[in-house]
């Protein structure tokens, strides 16, 4: 044996699977397609800027937050510095002329939302206290491993039981009136893809509990977490390849079916190795890695009957603009002219959003104010963010990277228009005053991190897709391990936690006994 676990990828997944494993003795070898860590972590710089594709902020990194304990349990903490964002608006929402900006800490947005809809007071109680409810419920079952423990789940997670498979639309419609009130406690369906109609309550729940207490912006953009994590697997004897494609998993019989025995990388290189840990996703992964040949027709139906959340453009931008003296700050902005979350879905999935003047709505995140070390030069750095189909790029997806037609980058510029006609509703006169402009595309998303049909958060988690009726981190083929945001749960924290499980079954442990008294402490930089 080569080793004793191969990690293909390095996204939060594979990282966080590949840490505890090295660090408890195991010989791990990660392999990375890219030049860089990170999958939807990484970082790039482009004419002297930086820029984070896919972290706009994390949450729970104040004391006691469930991504602290982990920073800092794993032993990458002393090489991770956080900025808390605008802790009087971590999220500020604008919906056509209203506005509203969501505070840090439970309580304080509970108090804002009932000062601003006092209608629906109760109701606001109500949603609240089923957010807390279904996201401490939600950690229960990870940790789960005694019969006994199974069988008493379904007594300890009522709520989770009772409310988690409703739809978001229903939860909000049961507990308040105003559709206004509604459409801000809908914006986060942003962090997840879905609308609220389509949105399991239990999903949105952790969303929203996940950022509860604010949000944090890591020091040196998204990178810093990869960067910190891969020092600390080195220092574990773990090894990690980069610019190592992996072309297959190889398997063998068995008496059951199929094993995985190792990988075969792009250059014709076999490693073998006892476990194979794949942090792709679930099509790549079975579809390409291992073929459609070597599947049961359960697995073959999975693959053919689920979907994978939307794509999204994402614009690069850097301005000489003075946004502090515009008072914009350290805080997400969230803009559509749609009070109705459903009609902002339907107009981003539509085709005729080429046509459109302006994008159906965007999120705005300004990098050089959640991190200021990044101000260079009196020039913002900005990325935003807004989702459309990935079918408006199909026609391309067979074109190569920095070798597109120009009908499609004649899209992209139509696109990088009414794009920024949008951000002007947040920030007025950027048009005019771009240092640097570039726009990413679902085919970008593709090229660089290998996502299904461009998707922001892997698969979809509606109730089909969702929970136990997700891709399991154990497949079919023994010794084949899966992880990442088509597994557990999508996003940074979803990501590291299926990871985390991935992990903990191999070492037959819960996975919050991974993380040790590192005495390391995570800094944080307040406001």
């Amino acid at each position: 044996m080569d080793a004793d676990v191969i990690v293909i990828g390095s996204g939060a997944g594979g990282l966080a699977a590949a840490l505890p494993l090295a660090q408890a003795g195991e010989r791990v070898i990660v392999v990375e397609q890219h030049n860089v860590p990170g999958g939807l972590c990484h970082s790039f710089r482009a004419n002297g800027y930086r820029f984070s594709p896919g972290i706009h902020y994390v949450g729970q990194i104040g004391e006691g937050g469930s991504m602290r304990e982990i920073y800092e349990g794993l032993g990458v903490a002393d090489d991770l510095t956080f900025f808390e964002m605008n802790p009087d608006g971590y999220e500020h929402i604008q919906i056509g002329l209203q506005f509203m900006d969501i505070p840090s800490g439970k309580q304080a947005t509970i108090e804002r939302l009932k000062q601003r809809f006092p209608a629906d007071a109760g109701g606001i109680e109500d949603y609240f206290f089923l957010v807390d409810k279904i996201c401490s419920q939600l950690s229960i079952v990870p940790e789960t491993r005694s019969f006994l423990e199974f069988l008493t789940v379904p007594f300890r997670t009522r709520e989770m039981g009772r409310y988690g498979l409703f739809s978001l639309k229903r939860t909000l419609d049961d507990r308040m009136s105003d559709p206004l009130l509604k459409a801000f406690l809908s914006i986060q369906c942003g962090d997840h893809g879905l609308p609220p109609s389509r949105t399991p309550f239990a999903l949105h729940a952790a969303v929203t509990g996940h950022y509860i207490e604010g949000g944090y912006y890591p020091k040196g953009g998204g990178r810093a977490i990869p960067r910190a994590f891969v020092r600390a697997l080195r220092k574990n004897k773990g090894q990690i390849f980069l610019s190592t494609p992996v072309e297959k998993i190889l398997t063998e019989k068995n008496k059951k079916g199929r094993q995985a025995i190792g990988v075969r990388l792009g250059d014709g290189t076999e490693i073998r190795a006892k476990n194979i840990i794949s942090n792709a996703s679930p099509r790549m992964t079975y579809e390409q890695l291992i073929g459609r040949e070597f599947l049961s027709k359960k697995l073959l139906r999975q693959l053919d009957q689920f979907t994978y959340t939307t794509a999204a453009l994402v614009l690069y931008i850097a301005t000489d603009l003075d946004l502090a003296g515009m008072n914009l700050d350290s805080g997400n902005y969230w803009y559509t002219p749609f009070q109705d979350p459903e009609e902002y879905y339907r107009q981003a999935q539509s085709p005729n959003v080429v046509d459109a003047d302006e994008a159906p709505g965007v999120f705005v995140g300004i990098s050089s104010m959640k991190d200021p070390g990044s101000f260079r030069n009196g020039h913002h750095t900005i990325e935003a963010v807004s989702f459309i189909s990935y079918d408006v790029f199909k026609q391309w997806q067979h074109t190569t990277y920095n070798n597109r037609p120009e009908d499609y980058n004649a899209l992209k510029r139509k696109l990088t228009a009414s794009m920024l006609k949008t951000i002007e509703h947040i920030i007025p006169g950027i048009s005019d005053h771009l240092v640097y402009c570039d726009l990413s595309t679902p085919l970008t998303n593709d090229h660089y991190v290998k996502s299904t049909n461009g998707s922001c958060y892997g698969t979809e988690k509606t109730w089909r897709q969702f929970g136990p009726l997700s891709f399991k981190n154990r497949s079919e083929i023994k010794n084949l391990y899966l992880c990442g945001a088509s597994t557990t749960a999508h996003g940074l924290s979803g990501a590291t936690s299926s990871g985390m499980g991935v992990a903990s079954s191999l070492l037959s442990c819960r996975p919050s006994e991974l993380l040790k008294n590192t005495g390391q402490t995570l800094k944080v930089i307040p406001r």
